[in-house]
């Protein structure tokens, strides 16, 4: 079957083994411009194999030899994607203050009072920010009163990470039954993996702190829409993963059709993020594949690393393992990492506290 992008018009060529029933949809992301194609399949019934009957000639057994129950859950996952990923369109918009707060710091002639003036109608981000900035990691104990006050003693950088931070805090707190992470887990672990990802970043190429920082915070955001699905089908994670052990981001794509990653990066572009975050968060887990996108490797690296400074996301993560590609891509070595881990370890630590 021949399908063209309605984006940038790419014909590209899928198999028939795609085609599973009529009564399903394909989901595809064109290879030139990675816009998402859907395609509403409507196949005749007559078109769908039947099973095979054969007889062994030695006990005259009958088995069934067509793959039949395979094609049956395959059509099972394509339709429980199809399910999940309309359920984006009705997902509330990520905070809008993270992307209005970079949009001011990307323009150089905007200035601290407009960063400032994106929250002040936000009491709570309000209080979450002032919060922050009164923290032990930011040096400025009990000596801000205000959001003017903080940008001008904190600066146009570091008053739009404290923005990102309040404003993903209560996203990223909840409890995740599915995934086994009590409240504050998953926070705490992505707070790891900013903090990381800003000082790898910060080593490797200045310009890419700010997104580093963002696409850390937010890279496992994707659990919190992938939980309910997970906690409905736990039975089947745990029997699958017992049959076939792998890592966990594994088994949601065997058993759901995509990874936390993937849904993410969907949701991203649903939220207008730019198209270099959208790619870390997908690429995260495996950033060789990512085409050269630094900031999915430097996401990987500080995911790593704060699982090794004690901020893990679940039981269900998996081990951390360092790949030498990746270092030799960053231009790290396994040593150069301790530092940072050290670094995470105290940070989140004086944050975690002083915020709660």
């Amino acid at each position: 079957m021949r399908i063209e992008c309605p984006n940038c018009r790419k014909i590209t060529t899928i198999s028939s083994d795609l085609i599973v029933t009529q009564k399903h949809a394909l989901e595809l992301s064109c290879s030139l411009c990675k816009a998402d194609v859907h395609i509403q399949l409507n196949l005749a019934a007559e078109s769908i194999q039947h099973p095979r009957i054969e007889t062994a000639a030695n006990d005259h057994a009958t088995r069934l030899t067509s793959p039949v129950a395979d094609t049956q859950e395959k059509a099972d996952v394509l339709s429980l994607k199809s399910k999940i990923l309309r359920s984006l369109v009705e997902l509330p918009p990520m905070p809008n203050i993270i992307l209005k707060a970079r949009e001011i710091m990307d323009d150089p002639g905007a200035s601290l009072k407009k960063l400032s003036g994106v929250i002040e109608h936000d009491q709570a981000i309000v209080a979450r920010v002032l919060a922050l900035a009164n923290s032990a990691y930011y040096g400025l104990s009990g000596m801000v009163s205000s959001i003017q006050h903080a940008s001008i003693l904190l600066g146009q950088k570091t008053l739009g990470e404290l923005i990102t931070i309040a404003a993903s805090s209560r996203l990223l707190s909840k409890k995740l039954k599915g995934y086994q992470l009590n409240p504050g887990d998953l926070w705490r672990h992505s707070l790891a993996v900013a903090l990381g990802s800003k000082i790898i970043a910060g080593k490797i190429n200045s310009d890419w702190v700010e997104d580093a920082f963002i696409a850390g915070l937010l890279h496992d955001a994707g659990k919190i829409i992938l939980d309910p699905y997970i906690e409905e089908r736990k039975n089947t994670f745990k029997a699958y993963l017992k049959k076939a052990p792998c890592k966990f981001f594994e088994a949601e794509k065997k058993i759901l059709g995509f990874d936390h990653a993937e849904v993410m990066s969907r949701a991203s572009r649903f939220w207008r993020y730019p198209e270099t975050q959208s790619l870390a968060l997908r690429y995260h887990h495996y950033p060789l594949k990512s085409g050269d996108n630094q900031l999915a490797f430097i996401v990987h690296l500080a995911d790593i690393a704060a699982k090794e400074a004690g901020f893990k996301s679940g039981d269900t993560a998996s081990s951390s393992e360092f790949d030498p590609q990746i270092l030799s891509y960053l231009g790290f070595e396994k040593a150069q990492l301790n530092p940072v881990i050290a670094e995470i370890t105290t940070s989140v630590e004086k944050l975690v506290t002083e915020f709660q």
